[in-house]
């Protein structure tokens, strides 16, 4: 089986419990049962060497706070896959790209929120890749990440289209769009369904992006899912907004192809 690459917009943490559109979106997009694990590279965890998580049983990290007991108490117990780990890190060493094994770290709300709605039964082993600090070495780990698709791995880039943080506080979950906000998204939107690495790499001339991406964490994820697309064009499988300035698409990057009978 072939997965192509997915890049999710997660929003806030209160997604797992809000109810919203993406909310409900991604528990219809799933995971593929016969996926072989999940390989994520999240928006909050940065590295300069890229790190890949190596435990039995990563633990669900809580970096957040205000959201109401219920989601602090959550877990979601997916195994690792310290083998493919070890494999996931001879790859990136053949691809030039300086990488570590990493037995204590867990995974993030950025990996496993999004998760936790896709595949609920937790099943499926789960890897978490540091996300690199430059926008030229997050292509390349998408590069270097691609041939896992096609062994049934399903590589996900966890960030947000726009992330405007500091003017969510005040709006409700289904507020409108803001004008800034929709002008990023409508000059993303068509260079990320023609897969257009060159052109969505000059993001910083985009309009408004300094308010949209103050810092650039939350956009390189979308970078690295579509390298590891290797120039497929992107499907959109949703958009709405979250607050008027968090635009939670998800797309993904080639087509779903079944292996041998």
């Amino acid at each position: 089986m072939t997965l192509p690459p997915l890049f999710i917009s997660h929003g806030a943490p209160d997604l797992l419990l809000n109810g919203s559109a993406a909310n409900q979106a991604l528990k219809q997009i799933g995971l593929p049962d016969l996926a072989a694990a999940v390989v994520v590279i999240s928006a909050h965890w940065e590295s300069e060497t890229a790190e890949i998580t190596a435990s039995e049983r990563p633990a669900t990290i809580h970096d957040f706070r205000g959201f109401g007991p219920a989601l602090e108490r959550a877990v979601y117990p997916a195994a690792g896959a310290p083998e493919l780990a070890g494999e996931i890190h001879a790859l990136l060493q053949m691809a030039g790209i300086a990488a570590r094994l990493n037995r204590s770290r867990g995974l993030d709300h950025g990996a496993w929120i999004p998760l936790a709605l896709m595949r609920p039964e937790a099943d499926i082993p789960v890897i978490q890749i540091s996300l690199p600090r430059s926008d030229a070495a997050a292509i390349a780990l998408g590069r270097a990440l691609a041939p896992l698709s096609g062994r049934g791995v399903q590589l996900v880039g966890s960030g947000s289209l726009t992330h405007a943080l500091a003017d969510a506080f005040g709006p409700v979950e289904t507020a409108p769009s803001a004008p800034f906000a929709a002008a990023f998204h409508d000059w993303a939107r068509p260079l990320i369904a023609r897969g257009d690495l060159a052109a969505l790499s000059q993001w910083r001339d985009a309009p408004h992006a300094a308010r949209n991406h103050p810092t650039p964490e939350h956009f390189r994820p979308l970078l690295t899912a579509i390298a590891a697309g290797q120039g497929q064009p992107g499907r959109l499988l949703h958009h709405s907004w979250s607050r008027g300035v968090l635009a939670m698409d998800v797309w993904r990057f080639g087509e779903i192809t079944p292996g041998p009978a």
